[in-house]
């Protein structure tokens, strides 16, 4: 037994050798857990920029449990608890907490980026061997990403049963067994993502065929495991987009909205297909009941009986990612037997309490300014201690309102309705000429207005369609309203957030902004029709639709910087697992795109017998996605010339090799320019390349060669500048010459 820091490590059962390791990044993640402090490990995620770092230091990594109502005064045991990724969570919700893992160094980790701490106690070796010395009094045990691994763990013919029950063993009657998976059936897999665990697809979906030692389940299948052991008394929670970076909790009790579930950032880890819109998929999902299915994780809790009681039943979660610690906030939804769902807020660290009762304070000043005027009501809150509770309102919200519409194609009611919000907005409350104020400076910058700009005092600027619930009287409910400030606005930025947020967050109401010329002819907006942009732009689809509501192009662009710098003071140099995604995820490859590419890298081979090429005289060979292309080429007896098309599209070939069937190199002429040594330029989607002297009994060519595949207009532009390159030198030649 020994310490680190103030956390006990205990090697009593360790085999002297760590079985399992991500290799020689654990060294490097030891020392940034030695030099820094679990505030600091997002920047460090931001400048490392390396999946295993992310994996094991992200602050997301504890959302699958910080949500969870454990009793005070909880003892806790941590089954794999690896690097530490949830410990401290734990910990903090916890007397003591009991951990085993394998890795002595993954368990160093662990303790040192929780040396902080006293209640914690670090069991290295194998869970087979520690498990017959430890206590059968736990309040909670956890299996976090570890369920999975129980062929490794236990082995024998029921793997998975028997760590079930041992692991059950070790609870007091009602204490609870806490286990986060990943489904086997999970869409972002049959979407064209990897198995997690062996990084080939579909793997799991096809019951693990080429697989050994680790197992993800069905909930069927799991339910079945469950059921067989004895234990029926067990809920479901499913995270989204999953277990091992959730952003939200979803429950049996509280399932997703139609639409809610989109911005699937999966692979960090491996390159993936991308087969499908899951979000559209999802919505199908969730219209025929069957979410728990194809939900991508599990965070299912079993209760040993007899049941003890919880705290509370929380059936939804929501993070705020990727703001500021003074601003994180978590949103739940919890239910006790018999009674109405309640909602709160709650800070997830003691600097956030101030934006919880500033939250309090926006309601009351919003409700006095809505009270005699417009159609916008507050969703009544109230401030209970370090919570704030809001009113559970059930209805539709005008985002989904709008999305109904757009599907039934009524596209002239769902601009009638944006319409009547609009105005709604502009009259909520008086209107004053903007002035700058050092607070507007200190959230949205330094923007300059025209003259004549107007302003609210107290703006809610989170207007947003998804925020704005229908009360069944013609009123909206505004059911967040956290972004308020209490300093000049312009009201106009309000409008233009509630129209970027519906329009340019899902692809399929770009119809919106190819219909709204139309719909202008008929009912003229804020704008004359002849002051409305009159083409089309393909890089910015919605910039009519913006300007039917009289917000011009110049205007638009200062609110997307005032955009720019409110997200930048509410992330305060936080990174979000989304913007992590954009220069630290893998690729995603549409399956269109990689049909494109497929075809574009067929090869076809046409062979002339004395009456030229054709199509009947040809045949194609297949090399899909290799850069590295080496094929046997056959062709009749008879052949007077061959010709190779390496590609259906322009291409650059580098190391070009043409061999007879004896080893002797082959003359050849091709369509392209040659660029470098042995590297040559296709500027058009028809490259060949010929060979017109066969010499007798030669059947067959070996060719060899690697490709790039380009669009034709940059190889033209890369031809363009060869060209000119070109004239340079025979301008220099000449000089010289001269």
């Amino acid at each position: 037994m020994c310490k680190v820091g103030n956390v006990y490590l205990d090697e009593t059962h360790y085999a002297g050798k760590d079985l399992y390791s991500d290799g020689d990044v654990e060294e490097r993640i030891l020392k940034l857990a030695e030099e820094y402090g679990e505030s600091e490990y997002n920047k460090i995620i931001q400048k490392e920029r390396d999946w295993p770092v992310m994996y094991h230091l992200a602050h997301e990594r504890g959302n699958i449990l910080s949500w969870y109502p454990f009793q005070k005064g909880a003892k806790i045991l941590e089954v794999g608890s690896g690097c530490g990724a949830i410990t401290g969570t734990l910990a903090a919700n916890a007397d003591s907490v009991t951990c085993i893992d394998l890795s002595k160094r993954r368990s160093t980790i662990n303790a040192q980026r929780n040396r902080k701490r006293d209640n914690i106690k670090i069991c290295v070796g194998n869970f087979k061997d520690i498990e017959k010395d430890l206590e059968r009094d736990f309040d909670y045990a956890t299996l976090i990403g570890v369920f999975e691994y129980g062929q490794g763990y236990i082995g024998g013919e029921r793997p998975y049963h028997e760590f079930l029950t041992t692991v059950m063993d070790h609870l007091r009657p009602g204490g609870k067994l806490l286990i986060a998976i990943e489904n086997k059936f999970g869409l972002k897999y049959w979407a064209g993502c990897t198995e997690d665990h062996v990084g080939t697809l579909f793997e799991g979906i096809e019951g693990y065929p080429e697989t050994d030692g680790v197992r993800t389940f069905t909930k069927p299948e799991l339910i079945q495991i469950m059921e067989e052991c004895g234990y029926s008394d067990y809920r479901f929670y499913y995270p989204h987009p999953d277990y091992k970076f959730p952003l939200t909790i979803y429950s049996d009790d509280y399932l997703p909205q139609k639409g809610g579930l989109t911005g699937n950032f999966c692979n960090f880890d491996r390159p993936r297909l991308v087969l499908m819109d899951e979000g559209k998929v999802f919505d199908q999902i969730l219209e025929n009941g069957l979410f728990g299915l194809y939900a991508n994780s599990f965070f299912v809790e079993i209760t040993k009986k007899p049941g003890g009681e919880t705290p509370e039943h929380v059936i939804y979660t929501k993070y705020s990612n990727g703001r500021a610690p003074e601003f994180a906030i978590q949103t739940r939804i919890t239910r006790d037997n018999a009674k109405d769902p309640k909602v709160y807020k709650v800070a997830e660290y003691e600097k956030g309490q101030q934006h919880i009762r500033h939250t309090a304070e926006a309601a009351e000043k919003l409700s006095e300014l809505w009270k005699e005027k417009g159609i916008f009501q507050v969703n009544a809150c109230s401030l209970e201690g370090d919570k704030i509770f809001f009113e559970y309102l059930q209805g539709v919200t005008l985002e989904e309102t709008l999305d109904k519409l757009l599907e039934q194609r009524k596209l002239d009611q769902v601009i009638a309705v944006i319409q009547k919000v609009v105005d709604s907005i502009f009259h909520a409350s008086a209107l004053n000429g903007f002035q700058i104020t050092p607070e507007f400076v200190q959230v949205f910058g330094e923007v300059e207005f025209p003259d004549g700009t107007l302003a609210v005092e107290t703006a809610d600027i989170d207007m947003i369609f998804s925020n704005l619930l229908l009360n069944g009287n013609d009123k909206y409910h505004v059911l967040d309203y956290e972004w308020t400030f209490f300093f000049p606005v312009p009201v106009e930025f309000i409008v233009y957030r509630a129209l970027h947020y519906y329009l340019e967050s899902a692809s399929k109401r770009r119809v919106l902004g190819d219909y709204i010329l139309e719909y202008a002819k008929l009912h003229p907006g804020a704008l004359p029709l002849e002051e409305i942009t009159q083409e089309m732009d393909e890089e910015d689809p919605f910039r009519a639709f913006y300007e039917y509501f009289g917000i011009r192009m110049e205007m638009r662009s200062m609110y997307a910087v005032m955009e720019q710098n409110f997200q930048k003071y509410i992330s305060g140099g936080y990174a979000s697992d989304s913007d992590l995604y954009h220069f630290m995820g893998k690729a995603a490859l549409p399956l269109g795109g990689i049909m494109h590419e497929a075809e574009c890298r067929r090869i076809q081979v046409y062979f002339d017998e004395g009456q030229g090429f054709s199509e009947e005289n040809s045949y194609f060979i297949n090399q899909v996605f290799r850069e590295q292309v080496s094929c046997r080429i056959p062709f009749p007896q008879g052949t007077k010339i061959v010709s190779i098309d390496p590609a259906f599209s322009a291409c650059i070939l580098r190391d070009l090799e043409l061999k007879w069937e004896d080893g002797s190199k082959i003359s050849y002429w091709t369509t392209g320019i040659e660029i470098g040594k042995n590297c040559i330029l296709f500027d058009n989607p028809d490259p060949k390349i010929i060979i017109e002297e066969i010499p007798q009994k030669r059947r067959q060519i070996e060719v060899s060669y690697k490709i790039s595949i380009l669009e034709e207009e940059t190889a033209k532009l890369l031809m363009d500048k060869l060209n000119i390159k070109g004239k340079i030198k025979d301008s220099v030649r000449k000089l010289i010459k001269r």
